[in-house]
């Protein structure tokens, strides 16, 4: 782990950001544990800047946040050129196909609508990728029961489960783009999602999330959530979409000592976890800047104690510590405990939005 870092201010908060991104696209599986290896013998590098997966997706969206902080200045034209960067490469070894479709792969299009909306770019390459993804997920994603997209992966159709997952990697993408193309039934279609999916996963008693549903045949609403974990990164994608009251539990299970938050929230006996903190930082900061939290004591000094908490876990090459890996459906809550610490592009990713979120709630003050 790093040393204490210095009290962090707009160019402190640069600085990181750059730090954070020379991590990002540095990253290596050197042993090939973290590969992942599918039935038809291709391997998909979920931790290596070339692959395509939700990882990078997560990683292009705080890019393309960083890029629109001040656009022109050097430090944002490094996060667009490596955003584009990437596009251009996976569009040149696809021969313009892209990777396969499934919820996560469709996470890198929230930042190409994005970058596109904001006029980053014009290329009609971009905006027919857009259509084309989009279309499929409106019409050929497979669903649930009650119409709620099922969480098909790479590896796994998921048939009948809907997990949190998978509201920040489609159907915020599909909002976006609904957005670049006109296309308002796209977004009433995102709504439908949420709503469906908060039906089945919150938690009325406490307000946070659990990780996952799965709709069995006794009935047409019957089903379980699996193993009940109220797991930390997934609650952390919910916190970056809609904050609101699941913000006023998260506070109250805030580890004090680090900042950070154990992977599964309310069992103190499980590892803190710096990529959900990162993640609940940023939705805590833009929550507030936005106006749909108050800009109450309790919130900030959460927030600030988490980013606090997540800047002294990046090591000197840029790499954030105690980040764990992308985590399947547990069945068990031993399942999450077990799951391994490993630097990701995604706990660069969300480092970096709440970085950034802070970055935009200064500017606003």
């Amino acid at each position: 782990m790093s040393q204490p870092t210095p009290a962090l201010t707009v160019q402190r908060a640069e600085e990181i950001i750059r730090q954070l991104t020379d991590g990002l696209v540095n990253i290596k599986d050197e042993t090939g544990q973290f590969l992942l290896k599918l039935d038809d013998g291709s391997v998909i590098d979920t931790k290596g800047w070339q692959g395509w997966e939700w990882t990078h997706g997560i990683a292009l969206t705080a890019l393309y946040h960083h890029s629109a902080i001040a656009p022109g200045s050097p430090s944002a034209d490094y996060s667009l050129k490596t955003a584009l960067g990437w596009f251009e490469s996976q569009y040149k070894i696809s021969n313009g196909k892209g990777a396969p479709k499934n919820i996560n792969t469709m996470s890198p299009f929230y930042s190409l609508a994005a970058f596109l909306l904001d006029g980053s770019v014009k290329d009609e390459r971009w905006l027919g990728w857009c259509e084309e993804w989009a279309e499929w997920v409106m019409n050929d994603l497979p669903r649930t029961q009650e119409g709620g997209y099922q969480h098909i992966t790479y590896s796994e159709v998921n048939f009948n489960q809907m997990w949190d997952d998978t509201l920040m990697m489609t159907v915020i993408p599909l909002t976006k783009i609904g957005v670049l193309l006109n296309r308002p039934h796209y977004i009433e279609e995102a709504k439908f999602q949420f709503l469906t999916h908060i039906n089945y996963l919150m938690d009325p008693r406490s307000g946070l999330w659990y990780h996952g549903w799965e709709f069995t045949p006794e009935g047409p609403t019957s089903g379980h959530n699996f193993a009940n974990a109220l797991w930390a990164r997934g609650n952390c994608w919910i916190t970056v979409a809609i904050p609101l009251r699941q913000v006023d539990a998260l506070v109250k299970c805030q580890d004090l000592k680090t900042g950070l938050w154990h992977t599964l929230l309310i069992d103190r006996t499980s590892y803190v976890e710096s990529s959900a903190a990162a993640g609940f930082a940023a939705g805590m900061f833009m929550a507030i800047r936005m106006g749909l939290l108050p800009a109450s004591p309790v919130y900030l000094q959460s927030a600030t104690l988490a980013l606090t908490g997540v800047i002294a876990q990046i090591r000197p090459d840029g790499e954030l510590e105690n980040t764990s890996f992308g985590t399947g459906m547990g069945r068990t809550l031993q399942f999450y405990h077990d799951i391994p610490i490993t630097s990701m592009p995604y706990g660069q990713a969300l480092a970096m939005l709440a970085l950034v979120e802070w970055e935009r709630l200064q500017s606003k003050a």
